[in-house]
């Protein structure tokens, strides 16, 4: 297993990855992006940018930086619910299968059919870092299990409950609980707004009460907020870290949208913090708002 290593900045040299390259590494790379997970690096090009030096520069990769055994390109973005990407084998194994490292945690995914940020690494510390002895935590959008994990190894929790819509991601999430050893970490599989009910879990018709101290929505850029269904599981006190894309220009317009659906779920809250948790775009942001249920 070998260690995360992740950038994606206009104009950033990443000094381990220029090294070994004869005219460094292209600007155009390190601008449009770059990201290791493990032992599989995807890089994104321009458009006109010739298959031989995509070949030439990704053999590069490998000849330098022994940690990486396959590259590929990013060819689509992620888009639909499932948020999924397509990529082309480049050089090195071909395989679209990473096994990467962060926080202690170990994962296993397909780079296509599962989403993964590994931008979020540190998002993800900081979240497990505020949750308390005995919490009882609710992901929704749980993926191949970043959040649970991380929370379920670096806290004190009683338990997370993972909730996730993708097969694909479902498996590989069963797959890397076992990995890490967690007995603390539960997941379903299933639309969340069918998983979750008023006041607790469906499971197989069956509704379990539960109501959750903190839920984290690590959520797809969808119109949907799934807010309502966080403020149904929620109790006074609950966190509730909610994740929006908005431009800076907009921030107060999804602070609005929060107040909003709490107000029609009859439940008073607080903003406690407004972060920038990433960029996604030209001055498009990650934003997570942390909701206090007064």
């Amino acid at each position: 297993m070998v260690p995360l290593l992740s950038f994606y900045q206009e104009g950033f040299v990443f000094k381990d990855f220029e090294k070994g390259f004869k005219d460094g590494l292209p600007g155009r790379v390190m601008r449009l992006g770059i990201d290791v997970l493990g032992n599989v690096v995807i890089l994104k090009f321009d458009r006109d940018t010739k298959i031989r030096e995509k070949k030439k520069i990704a053999m590069e990769f490998l000849d330098s930086h022994k940690s990486v055994r396959t590259v590929l390109e990013k060819t689509e973005r992620f888009s639909g619910r499932l948020r999924t990407q397509d990529t082309r084998w480049l050089a090195g194994e071909k395989t679209k299968e990473a096994l990467y490292k962060e926080n202690g945690c170990e994962f296993r995914l397909n780079v296509d059919t599962c989403y993964f940020s590994p931008r979020l690494a540190e998002e993800r510390k900081d979240i497990a870092s505020k949750v308390k002895k005995k919490e009882e935590v609710l992901v929704m959008f749980s993926g191949v299990g970043p959040f649970p994990i991380v929370i379920g190894k670096l806290s004190r929790c009683k338990k997370v409950v993972g909730v996730e819509l993708g097969r694909d991601c479902h498996k590989y999430a069963l797959i890397n609980v076992k990995r890490n050893k967690l007995q603390n970490v539960e997941l379903y599989q299933g639309d969340v707004r069918r998983v979750i009910k008023k006041g607790g879990l469906n499971l197989k018709g069956t509704l379990v009460p539960l109501r959750f101290d903190r839920i984290v929505m690590a959520r797809p850029n969808l119109q949907d907020s799934f807010l309502d269904v966080a403020f149904s599981v929620s109790k006074k006190g609950t966190m509730i870290h909610y994740h929006g894309f908005y431009n800076e220009a907009d921030k107060d317009e999804m602070l609005g949208m929060i107040k909003e659906e709490a107000k029609k779920a009859r439940k008073k809250i607080k903003i406690v913090r407004v972060k920038k948790a990433g960029d996604i775009g030209a001055y498009k942001f990650r934003y997570r708002v942390d909701i206090k249920v007064i």
